[in-house]
């Protein structure tokens, strides 16, 4: 080769190399600017690049491009988690634009598109969350307005999210339109995030709290004879479920047996200054220590009448919570007080970002925890939750009926399960449908230890 040759050639491979390099500069920066939704060029980014997909925490894939559109590969399974692009974005589809279209180059790549105009691909996202049991989770909810959330409470892993009614990403513009109109049913509400509920008995967790606070050495000690109802203000009569009499009761029995008037009785001993530092404390009236954006539950801090306050001792009243938060309660508990912040997101391929567990702190001393788990077990055992008694396993759980402006009351069960290395946390709503928690709890928990035996 002579030469000119030479000269040519090398001219050649050098305005390739420049091409390539400008190619590589402008999708660059365009990654960079997508940080910002709102910014045009996140339009001309997406032509560029395909968004990565989603896949669960055994590699299943949640997402699939299939030339310019996105499907959703299980419908309206993870429509709350995972989210969607259709119309606007929503969920980790938003949260994690950047990375999901932020590609991860090579020159061959670079060449590729440049020559023939195909689009980069950009990073896949891995969750925690497990398939099977969110599919376990959208079975059990099928035909109910609820939430479930597990999270593994010694990881903060978040194992299933599912809110239902769901709705399917894959929409076409007039189901979008009939979605946003459906007030009644709210499908586009993540009922496990931003559904707000009067936590009912469920709350009785943060009154024991509030008890062992304020008496740390004689909380066990405190006894009251339950008749079924106590008085009020000397006009208004709060009664036990059913105005069951319980008798002569301690905190673990009337724990186990949420007898409402123990609780109420607490206000004679607990005012309701301290009972709401027991709550904030715990978390309420404050934003919640995870990346997924989470309502804030709400305590009344106004000291109203006597009634209201009252009320406010059995979860009831004024008081509201997520069930995330609660999962979040019940993760401290198994963890000896100890909070680890909840998070979807494992890692993102091609990226430093490998999430890790991160310890939040301590929500309550390693003896409360312990004495309000022992508690929740003996519910299992012998109390309101002994459908659950014949599963294997260590569980511990609290139940909870939340009367609303509905005449049906919402269903709570909110808990723990431990068995050989693993730790899960759990909580379950269901709205309008008395008692019926219990026996979905009963559905989730065996699928979760057959799940574990296939392991």
């Amino acid at each position: 080769m002579n030469n000119k040759s030479l000269i040519k050639l090398s001219i050649f491979l050098a305005t390739i190399l420049v091409a390539c390099m400008v190619r590589l500069i402008y999708i660059s920066q365009s990654s960079t600017l997508s940080v910002h939704y709102a910014n045009v060029r996140l339009a001309k980014l997406e032509d560029q690049v395909q968004r990565g997909n989603f896949y669960d925490t055994s590699g299943l894939a949640l997402t699939q491009n299939i030339e310019d559109t996105r499907h959703y590969l299980y419908d309206g399974r993870y429509a709350h988690s995972v989210g969607y692009v259709q119309f606007g974005e929503y969920g980790l589809e938003k949260e994690l634009s950047k990375h999901l279209l932020s590609p991860t180059y090579n020159l061959v790549e670079i060449a590729k598109s440049l020559f023939t105009g195909s689009q980069f691909t950009g990073r896949d996202v891995f969750l925690n969350i497990d398939d099977t049991l969110q599919q376990v989770c959208e079975q059990v909810l099928a035909d109910s307005k609820g939430a479930i959330i597990l999270i593994e409470s010694d990881t903060g892993k978040i194992r299933c999210m599912y809110s239902s009614p769901s709705f399917n990403p894959n929409m076409q513009l007039d189901d979008w339109q009939n979605l946003l109109s459906d007030t009644a049913n709210a499908p586009l509400v993540n009922r496990v995030t931003q559904g707000v509920y009067p936590p009912g008995s469920t709350f009785k967790i943060i009154s024991s709290i509030a008890l062992m606070n304020k008496m740390p050495d004689e909380f066990s000690q405190l006894e009251y004879n339950c008749t079924g109802e106590i008085l009020v203000d000397n006009q208004y009569t709060i009664s036990c479920y059913n105005n069951v009499s319980h008798g002569k009761v301690n905190l673990e029995s009337a724990f186990k047996h949420s007898c409402n008037t123990y609780f109420v009785n607490l206000a004679n001993y607990i005012s309701y200054e301290e009972l709401a530092n027991t709550a904030e404390q715990l978390l309420f009236n404050q934003a919640l220590p995870t990346s997924t954006l989470v309502a804030t539950s709400i305590f009344n801090r106004s000291d109203e009448d006597v009634f209201s306050n009252a009320l406010s001792y059995i979860g009831q009243g004024k008081t509201l919570v997520t069930p995330f938060h609660l999962a979040m309660l019940s993760s401290a508990i198994a963890n000896d007080g100890i909070l680890m912040q909840p998070y979807l997101t494992a890692s993102i391929e091609g990226s430093r970002i490998k999430n890790l567990p991160v310890y939040y702190g301590e929500l309550m001393t390693e003896e409360m925890a312990m004495t309000v788990a022992n508690m929740m077990r003996e519910t299992v055992k012998t109390g309101t939750g002994a459908a659950l008694n014949s599963l294997d396993g260590d569980i511990g759980i609290k139940t909870g009926t939340a009367e609303n402006e509905t005449d049906k009351a919402h269903s709570w069960v909110t808990g723990f399960m431990k068995q050989d290395a693993s730790s899960l946390a759990f909580t379950i709503l269901l709205e309008n449908q008395e008692g019926m928690a219990i026996e979905a709890t009963k559905q989730i928990l065996q699928a979760y230890l057959e799940n574990n035996r296939n392991y």
